[in-house]
Order: structure tokens, then C-alpha cells, then sequence
């Protein structure tokens, strides 16, 4: 089995600072077979301190426990601790300044553990899974449009130009505890998890762009082209994606 990854974060064209962060393993990295995606909010940077706590409360916990893993029960077991543990954290950080309080953070992280991906989710951002040229999401959004969209208040039309479209109704570090959303998926040969913040999404149609995913050959020039696709068509929050493409087979990278 083999794992190719890659990112691409960018502030977009309006924020001053990128509240993004985003975890792909590399050559060196501890942690290996773990991606991540958080989209921080809160004033005065708190949402920039907030998401990379996030990820690196993620990574220190997963550093020290991973090489126990021997069951997707206990994969399953790390993730969510991981998350509330990194939620902790968070809390307990946002009450020490003033400029600290109220902030928090989405997450949305795919481990890979023999041929399944265990996905765990807080906030609007997302995952996708990009099969046989079909694109289908996963995650569903902690967000008002959601909920609107989902008790027949909205439409599906209705949802980009929502005025309350940025509300979430969950998040990392806004309280003692948090909810967390579990997936699995059993992947296939060639099977992409995608992972991205709203801001890719808000400009971004995955589906009508999923010849992306099979006319490049690098995952470098996905990312990169669905990020550029993202500032140009507005670019007005910060975009973050992330890609894992598995194979069952090693292949050259």
C-alpha cells in the first residue's frame, strides 16, 4: 500500500492573514498516513493560534500512540481522543487572554489505517471522496445553512449567497467538550480523499470539476489548480486543499 499527498494553502485575496492550517506527511514526519484541514476563527489572530494548536495537539498524540494501533477499533479510539484532547487545549488556552476568548476552530482529519480512511469532523469544512470520475462528500457541515437547507427553509440555490452562510454551529475550543462526527471508507485502487476549508468550496463545484482529478498526473498541479480556481473565482476567504491518493500497489512517485 502506498500513499501519495499533497496541500496548498492560501490567505485568498481579501484576509490580510491565513487562519488555515493543514497537516500532510512528509519524507521526515513522525506522523505518517494522517492528513488535516482546520479553518480557525475568532479576533485579534485568535483563529490562526487556534487551528495550529488544533493540528499540533493532533500530531504530538498521534507521535505518541500511533505504533500502538493493531485494530480499526483502536484507530478509531485515537482519533476521537486526539480531537478532544486538541479541543481541551484550545478551551483551556482561550481563557488565559482576552484576546483569547471565544476562539476556535473547524477540523476535518483523515487517518489511514490498512485499506480504510477513519474521517473525524467538527465545523464546515469538508471531505470528499473522488472515485471513478464521481465525486460524493462525506462530512456534513455544522453550519445555519445546513440546518436551514436540511428543515426545508432553503434551497440548494439559496445556500451560497446565504447572509448567515459563514455561521457554524460547532467547533473546536468553544467549550469543554466537543462533538465529534466519525466516518469510515473502504478504499479502493486509486481512490483521492480530498480535504478543504469553505473557502474552496464557496467558489469551487468538486463535481464540475472532477476532470481535474484525472487529466493532471501530479497531485501537486490538483492542488494547485483547484486552489488558483478558488482565487479566481473570488478568492474572498482563505483556501486551503489537501489530497491523499492510495494505491494498493506501490507506483514511482
Amino acid at each position: 500500500m502506498e500513499w501519495i499527498f499533497s496541500a496548498y494553502s492560501h490567505p485568498g485575496k481579501v484576509r490580510k492573514t491565513n487562519e488555515d492550517y493543514f497537516y500532510v506527511p512528509t519524507e521526515q514526519a513522525a506522523v505518517k498516513n494522517l492528513i488535516m484541514v482546520a479553518d480557525g476563527m475568532g479576533g485579534h489572530n485568535a483563529g490562526d493560534i487556534a487551528s495550529r494548536m488544533v493540528v499540533e495537539s493532533i500530531l504530538e498524540h498521534y507521535a505518541e500512540n500511533a505504533d500502538k494501533i493493531t485494530s480499526l477499533e483502536q484507530a478509531k479510539a485515537l482519533l476521537m481522543n486526539s480531537i478532544q484532547n486538541a479541543n481541551e487545549k484550545v478551551y483551556r488556552m482561550s481563557a488565559t487572554r482576552e484576546e483569547y476568548e471565544g476562539m476556535g476552530t473547524t477540523l476535518t482529519l483523515a487517518y489511514f489505517y490498512d485499506n480504510r480512511a477513519c474521517i473525524g469532523h467538527v465545523g464546515d469544512s469538508c471531505a470528499y471522496l473522488i472515485r471513478d470520475r464521481g465525486v460524493s462528500k462525506i462530512t456534513r457541515d455544522h453550519s445555519l445553512v445546513q440546518e436551514l437547507l436540511e428543515n426545508g427553509s432553503i434551497t440548494q440555490d439559496e445556500v451560497s449567497n446565504h447572509p448567515q452562510k459563514n455561521i457554524i454551529t460547532r467547533a473546536l475550543g468553544t467549550n469543554e467538550s466537543v462533538n465529534v462526527d466519525y466516518y469510515e471508507i473502504t478504499l479502493q485502487e486509486n481512490d483521492i480523499i480530498l480535504l478543504c476549508t469553505d473557502g474552496l468550496v464557496n467558489h469551487v463545484d468538486i463535481a464540475d470539476n472532477i476532470e481535474i482529478f484525472y487529466s493532471l498526473d501530479l497531485l501537486d498541479e490538483i492542488t494547485l489548480t483547484l486552489g488558483k480556481k478558488a482565487l479566481d473565482g473570488g478568492g474572498i476567504d482563505n483556501v486551503t486543499v489537501v489530497v491523499a491518493k492510495y494505491s494498493c500497489t506501490a507506483e514511482k512517485r
